[in-house]
């Protein structure tokens, strides 16, 4: 690891038991994630992004049947860590807002008992006043008006912006390292959604760690993050600098992603573009290009699984078609 990384993830397997067989759901996975960077994670459903943010913060699921690989992190290693160990780190260095806002708070707790046990880790040292002040302080930098008297009330009296709002909070009150924020604006109207996620670029201008932003979108990705990984199938098919990526996506995953992008501009009636067929069986996973199947570029070649190969400086694609 260098020193302008924060987190190095190699060589990354997860496989999952299921009724149907073992589901390869990671397969080979390796990322760095730089300090005080936005790294954007996107691809369909299914495509493993929220398998990686969970591997990160130590939270697979129990049917989880094999984990290999490294993911490299002040110094250790996270997977070889013990269950306490990762739990110190969970709240302190690495926090999570999560996908949800709508079941990820605790309905019979006021907000302020939540944001006060998500402090304690964090500062064991102070009282429960000066916990309260900081959520309130917090409250009110995320954009919650009145946010002393907030403290006392419950999450159903939140609309669901607001909760993600509370959520951000939370996971800003334990000053991690690393931040992770999967599909925060999932459940969210498009008018909230965009002041979530102005609230997040402006939040990271004073927040010290990085962020993990896992999304859907690319247009959400060119909003807020440096840096992209483009998942499909539980393999990382592109990644690079934002700049780099969306002006020469040269993987043809990330080129049908583009153009399935809806653009305000285009003409009233006009079909919607989609990506023909359906992610492959996780269960046998099929030999050569994981993409093929659905590829219009497909040829002889790829048969064989290719390896990264470099677009630009920091910017690599997994397909034969790369010069």
């Amino acid at each position: 690891m260098d020193d302008t990384s924060l987190v190095e993830i190699r060589g990354l397997n997860v496989d999952f038991a299921t009724d149907n067989g073992t589901v390869h759901a990671l397969r080979d996975v390796s990322l760095s994630i730089g300090r005080h960077s936005v790294i954007g994670l996107v691809g369909e459903s299914g495509s493993g992004k929220s398998t990686l943010a969970l591997a990160l913060l130590g939270l697979l699921p129990d049917n989880t049947q094999r984990i290999s690989g490294e993911i490299a992190f002040g110094g250790k290693n996270l997977l070889a860590l013990d269950p306490g160990e990762l739990r110190r780190l969970r709240g302190t260095r690495i926090a999570m807002i999560f996908q949800d806002p709508m079941t990820a708070l605790n309905p019979v707790f006021t907000l302020g008992t939540q944001l006060v046990d998500a402090q304690r880790s964090r500062h064991p040292e102070l009282g429960r006043r000066e916990l309260l002040a900081r959520a309130a302080r917090m409250l009110a930098r995320v954009g919650i008006s009145d946010p002393e008297k907030r403290l006392w009330a419950y999450p159903h009296q939140f609309s669901g912006g607001m909760r993600q709002r509370v959520m951000i909070a939370m996971a800003l009150l334990c000053e991690p390292d690393i931040l992770i924020a999967d599909e925060p604006t999932t459940a969210l109207d498009v008018t909230i959604e965009a002041q979530i996620v102005r609230l997040l670029k402006e939040l990271h201008a004073e927040f010290h760690g990085s962020i993990v932003f896992v999304s859907h979108s690319l247009g959400l990705i060119s909003e807020i993050c440096d840096e992209v990984a483009v998942m499909y199938a539980g393999k990382i098919v592109e990644s690079g600098p934002v700049g780099s990526l969306f002006s020469r996506p040269s993987h043809p995953y990330t080129q049908a992603l583009l153009a399935c992008e809806i653009d305000p501009a285009d003409a009233p009636g006009e079909r919607l573009v989609t990506i023909p067929g359906g992610l492959p069986d996780l269960v046998n996973v099929p030999s050569g290009c994981i993409f093929a199947d659905r590829c219009p570029s497909r040829f002889a070649k790829c048969g064989e699984e290719p390896p990264p190969r470099p677009v630009a400086p920091g910017h690599a694609a997994a397909c034969w078609l790369v010069p």
